[in-house]
């Protein structure tokens, strides 16, 4: 479900705001899932994932009365919950370092009908997240948000506060920059399995 119009978003706000529980729980209905996703971006477990996302939800339902229609309602609150990301990050003195995908994500990125083809996905997207820290943030975050998360441009270039342009070089860029990175990825794996290497050790191979 999604909303078509700036006014529809407004409507909802306002009277999510007011306290209409029918509105509060379409608003949780419409963003909990991405909103649950970027938490784990950034607490790094599920658990503490539930806890910020909590707190994330307080601290819309306080804000909500200020969102005057501008912006699309789900760009204004997935910037909100990335600014308290952040927050928490640093309240906790943890320094980012990766994208990092729990399993209930990698459940919820891969529920289709096709379980072999859930598979090849479910693979390829930890060995994303193997690689990921190796790529410059700025070029990770538009690749993670534009093709796993399914954010439009509209919803990442309001969320990251840059112009369409600039989003799509980047995101070009990073798709590039993550292929090679995969693509050597698995020349390394081929050799080492062709040297028949037993030890393992042999068998890690560096993300970057």
């Amino acid at each position: 479900m999604s909303r078509t119009t700036s006014s529809e978003d407004y409507s909802l706000a306002q009277r999510a705001a007011r306290g209409e529980r029918r509105a509060w729980d379409e608003i949780i209905d419409l963003y909990g899932g991405r909103i649950f996703h970027l938490a784990l971006q950034f607490a790094r477990n599920p658990s503490q994932a539930e806890d910020l996302t909590q707190e994330i939800f307080l601290r819309l339902f306080q804000k909500l009365s200020k969102y005057r229609g501008d912006t699309p309602l789900v760009a204004w609150t997935l910037r909100l919950s990335r600014n308290l990301c952040i927050d928490h990050y640093r309240r906790a003195r943890i320094e980012r370092e990766s994208v990092f995908l729990a399993e209930s994500a990698l459940e919820n990125l891969t529920s289709g009908s096709d379980p072999a083809r859930d598979a090849e996905r479910r693979e390829l997207l930890h060995q994303i997240d193997e690689v990921s820290p190796c790529m410059k943030p700025d070029l990770a975050d538009v690749v993670i948000l534009r093709d796993l998360q399914g954010l439009s441009y509209d919803e990442i270039s309001a969320l990251l506060r840059i112009p369409i342009g600039t989003l799509k070089s980047r995101l070009n860029r990073g798709r590039r920059d993550l292929m090679d990175r995969l693509g050597r990825r698995h020349e390394e794996r081929a050799k080492i399995a062709e040297g028949g290497r037993n030890s393992k050790t042999s068998l890690r191979v560096a993300p970057c």
